[in-house]
């Protein structure tokens, strides 16, 4: 057993986009090796996440990064965890959702994210 709450080990930095900026916005903030994501939202609420993924489609696509727009990107759809859960069942959810990712929340509200390898992280924590 993992004895760790995802607010433990979760990224509380998540990049938040409106879904009307431009695809080419979104990838400069992956550019930072800090960000793996970004939060597209409609008037604040989160819409989908794009990810490099979103951009190797794009580039599949033969998209202009500079005239689409984050809305007509297929984005990953949105997978939420409470930050009180434990890091054992952010992973049965990865696992059912085939995702990488999930936004973690607090009170309803976006506080971070956690990545597959913060799970992996905190297995080699574990004390055990």
């Amino acid at each position: 057993m993992i004895p760790f709450y995802i607010g433990e080990v979760m990224r509380k930095r998540a990049e938040e986009l409106e879904k009307e900026r431009k695809a080419a916005r979104a990838i400069e903030k992956l550019e930072d090796p800090e960000v793996d994501l970004v939060v597209v939202t409609d008037r604040g609420n989160p819409v989908g996440v794009f990810t490099d993924a979103e951009v190797v489609t794009l580039i599949a696509e033969k998209k202009d990064m500079a005239e689409t727009t984050l809305a007509e990107c297929q984005l990953s759809p949105v997978v939420t965890i409470n930050e009180l859960e434990e890091v054992e069942t952010a992973a049965t959810l990865m696992n059912e959702h085939g995702m990488r990712h999930l936004l973690v929340t607090k009170a309803n509200q976006i506080i971070g994210y956690l990545m597959d390898k913060d799970v992996r992280g905190a297995v080699t924590k574990d004390p055990k």
